[in-house]
């Protein structure tokens, strides 16, 4: 279950405490990451085993960036970082090489563009779902600078459009690449970087990622959620609780394995493993802001 949706079930009584599990197993609860204990915690309880952490990512085509211009001489990405900033480089990415800067899903989706406009509220510092978690207001100048923002991408033909999900990620990597930057989930990263390692193909060697830049000044942040594994509310007998308590502990002893994906590990220490690209996208950790615990969806 997705972080963002346990208040539904929690504060309806769906969801059964797993605190006395951890602790029969001897799960230290400070290993895990700030984030994805604070995902699952409601009313200073915990109501599910964090997983992991997933947000949206700048999934980079660098052939393309080489093309347009916008590579560094040490070989990264050159990344706007202001809304000025981003229609400059933009637009020199489509003059450059014909093809939109931004690959996004605009068809049959609603999920991800409201992930990212969370994230640009957030980074104006928007009060849009602290001040009252019952009720989103989305009315406010923050609000209007994000769909602003949003809406100037498409209409200005810097975005890709008429995609749905799969089209964006199995466009973006093939041939020689659709756009200059997919938009979306850590859960890539590892399938991406797989591709780029094989010589043969127009991908090879042209793959990176970052997190969503910082576009507006007031602070550097991004809209992070996770998945965790809930107990629907039953009663269990003695043997069941002890073998789920023994899954829960194999969960967090193998979430390396997990994280090999690209989703943000649940545990602490296994942001000091070696996995490609992680460096790029472990600042993450420290400007993440997930919905409030009381949110309902």
């Amino acid at each position: 279950m997705h972080y963002s949706v346990i208040s539904d079930y929690q504060a309806r009584g769906l969801l059964l405490l797993i605190d006395d599990i951890l602790k029969e197993q001897n799960i230290d609860l400070t290993a895990f990451t700030e984030a994805s204990r604070g995902g699952v915690t409601k009313e200073g309880q915990m109501f599910s085993l964090p997983f992991d952490n997933w947000t949206m990512l700048y999934h980079v085509n660098l052939n393309l960036m080489k093309e347009a211009g916008l590579v560094k001489d040490d070989g990264t990405p050159i990344l706007s970082t202001s809304v000025d900033e981003f229609f400059e480089q933009a637009t020199k990415f489509k003059g450059a090489t014909g093809k939109p800067y931004l690959v996004q899903i605009l068809l049959n989706e609603t999920a991800a563009y409201t992930r990212l406009f969370y994230t640009f509220l957030q980074q104006q510092k928007a009060d849009f779902f602290f001040a009252n978690p019952k009720k989103i207001n989305i009315t406010t100048p923050e609000a209007k600078n994000a769909v602003e923002f949003m809406k100037r991408i498409v209409s200005e033909g810097l975005s890709s459009t008429g995609m749905d999900y799969p089209a964006t990620v199995s466009g973006f990597p093939n041939g020689l690449g659709v756009g200059g930057i997919v938009l979306n989930g850590t859960r890539l990263v590892g399938d991406y970087q797989a591709q780029s390692e094989k010589e043969a193909d127009p991908f090879s060697c042209g793959y990176t990622v970052y997190s969503v830049p910082q576009y507006f000044p007031a602070v550097d942040s991004t809209y992070v959620d996770g998945h965790s594994w809930v107990l629907p509310r039953k009663k269990h007998n003695k043997k069941e609780v002890e073998g789920i308590g023994k899954l829960f502990a194999f969960l967090v002893d193998n979430d390396f394995e997990w994280a090999r994906t690209g989703h943000l590990p649940a545990v602490e220490t296994i942001f000091s493993q070696s996995l490609p690209h992680r460096k790029n996208i472990a600042v993450i950790r420290e400007i993440v802001q997930s919905l409030p615990s009381d949110v309902q969806r």
